[in-house]
């Protein structure tokens, strides 16, 4: 027995449910392959390898993910969705709120990935919140620089003093 929405759904929307199902499913194969390799690298202790190793359960989980995520791949190629890739990026790329979303998003990712680790933790700070304020227009010139010292300020001096947090 199949949903209300189901029945009425044209043969494009269930196209573009399938091709965001390839899609999501690709992000996750890719993030769980990264996961394994990563938790690989770890080092081993103890007589027992990879199962005194300190990635084990790291391992374990980007395996299940990744097997998983292949269940997906696989029914949404067979559901068409391969096809459907360009018309679900095409309004992608017409709905503000979602471009909005995956802008915040490529912000957030070159703080974690680009910057944290690389830069020292406060200008990685700085740069992400200057980047999301400017992104998000939250006024002039003077606000952002003012708005961007302040969350700086809170997050990477502020709050690790006050909780006693260690910082990157």
């Amino acid at each position: 027995m199949q949903s209300d929405r189901h029945k009425s759904a044209s043969p494009e929307g269930h196209g573009l449910d399938m091709a965001g199902e390839l899609l999501l499913g690709s992000f996750v194969s890719i993030f769980s392959l990264f996961v394994i390799v990563e938790s690989l690298r770890m080092p081993q202790r103890g007589h027992l390898g990879i199962l005194m190793n300190p990635g084990f359960v790291p391992l374990f989980t980007g395996i299940v993910l990744l097997l998983l995520s292949m269940v997906i791949n696989i029914r949404a190629l067979r559901g068409g969705g391969l096809q459907c890739v360009g018309s679900l990026l095409q309004s992608i790329r017409s709905e503000e709120e979602i471009r909005r979303f995956l802008w915040i998003l490529g912000f957030m990712t070159l703080y974690i990935v680009g910057l944290i680790g690389y830069v020292p933790f406060i200008a990685a700070t700085l740069i992400y919140h200057a980047l999301i304020f400017i992104y998000l227009k939250i006024g002039g010139p003077v606000k952002i620089v003012i708005y961007t010292l302040i969350a700086t300020a809170l997050v990477a001096v502020f709050l690790p003093r006050v909780f006693d947090m260690p910082v990157p």
